[in-house]
């Protein structure tokens, strides 16, 4: 059987399209999908940084620099996005991918294309964290579609406001959506698959909530 990858059928006909995926013995149409997927996810990262998110690292530089080292930095600057657009989408589609395979006996392209599945609902979650930034000035972990605001009203433990501001709609999206892909790949029970893709994925939350934790501009 021959499968044809299509992101549109893998995120709103799950079940029909896992289900092909997994009885299928070729997939075609993938390496095409994943051009646009990671062209998609650096063209996310820049238009962030041209709003200037994510550049308070750099802002006590730039605040020192002549203007044509301010040039230099802000080039310097919109480089570095386009290198965090490329290995977002790579950790995102190739990184975690690995994860599922080593509990598998099938081929690591499936579980790859899981992954394709999941990175446009996170770009679009990069997209509402752009326009939180601009239009209200809120950063990501405040984001009215996470955890992050009840976190706050809770604990002042920095830690946990940016573990909490990971998990949002379209965190749990992702998550329903690996826990279909993984449940018909691998065929475990539903608990098990559960407790899989949880813990992947609270691993990962929990890694997010660390950088976010650490202050880089005492390393400049």
């Amino acid at each position: 059987m021959i499968y044809q990858t299509s992101i549109f059928k893998g995120l709103f006909y799950p079940h029909r399209s896992f289900f092909q995926l997994h009885k299928a013995e070729a997939v075609y149409g993938l390496n095409i999908r994943l051009f646009w997927l990671f062209f998609s996810s650096v063209v996310v990262f820049i238009i962030s940084g041209s709003f200037g998110i994510g550049s308070h690292v750099l802002s006590p530089e730039l605040a020192r620099s002549s203007s044509l080292q301010y040039e230099t930095l802000k080039s310097y600057f919109l480089i570095g996005r386009v290198i965090l657009g490329l290995l977002y989408a790579g950790s995102i589609i190739f990184f975690i991918a690995l994860f599922y395979w080593a509990f598998s006996d099938t081929f690591y392209k499936k579980f790859v294309i899981i992954q394709a599945f999941c990175l446009p609902i996170l770009l679009a979650e990069q997209i509402t964290y752009i326009v939180l930034a601009v239009f209200f000035d809120l950063p990501c972990f405040s984001s009215p579609l996470s955890l992050g605001i009840i976190a706050q009203h809770i604990t002042k433990i920095d830690f946990f406001i940016y573990l909490f501001g990971s998990i949002s709609f379209f965190k749990i999206w992702v998550t329903v959506v690996q826990y279909r892909g993984v449940r018909t790949l691998i065929m475990l029970s539903r608990m098990k698959s559960a407790l899989l893709v949880i813990s992947i994925n609270l691993f990962f939350w929990a890694l997010t909530a660390v950088l976010a934790f650490i202050n880089f501009n005492t390393f400049l």
